[in-house]
């Protein structure tokens, strides 16, 4: 039988998170011009030990067949196309069926904004291709580097530091 995979958190104010699922927006979140930033995939192996993690994405780039073969085979990642029209809404309809409150969500565009919002912790990453108003404005969270994003769930301390109050 597997383990469950989970993140508790118990703030020094009150709060509590009971975190088991992560998911990431690729393009300008994981990615720069459809290629992974340096340093994804360890942070990712590691995750996905301690997280349910799913990669949605509308495959701007269109490299999603190369890198899914990464994500999948190498990370144990869960990588899910979007549908063409509403990705906003379809990453938040993502989010309520894996369970708002069990979920942070991490990304950087305007189709991502719902789904900060919503999630438990909403993270948002402005990277080499900037971020939305939207999505900085429905964040708890953010950051200038997508590796010290994930690195605050490897590095609880940090997490707890940001978030109690």
């Amino acid at each position: 039988m597997s383990s469950v995979k989970q993140i508790e958190l118990d703030l020094p104010c009150g709060l509590f998170y009971d975190i088991s699922n992560l998911i990431l927006d690729l393009n300008g979140t994981l990615t720069v011009d459809g290629q992974l930033i340096d340093g994804i995939i360890p942070r990712l192996k590691e995750l996905s030990k301690l997280l349910n993690v799913h990669i949605l994405t509308a495959d701007t780039y269109q490299t999603l067949d190369d890198l899914t073969r990464v994500l999948r085979d190498d990370c144990g990642i869960n990588v899910h196309c979007l549908e063409s029209g509403r990705g906003d809404l379809q990453k938040l309809a993502f989010l309520e069926k894996l369970g708002r409150e069990q979920t942070v969500a991490i990304g950087n565009g305007c189709n991502d904004a719902l789904m900060l919002k919503e999630a438990a912790i909403g993270i948002c990453v402005i990277g080499k291709e900037g971020a939305s108003v939207e999505a900085l404005t429905a964040s708890r969270i953010i950051f200038l580097d997508i590796c010290d994003a994930l690195d605050i769930f490897l590095k609880r301390n940090r997490l707890i530091a940001t978030l109690r109050k």
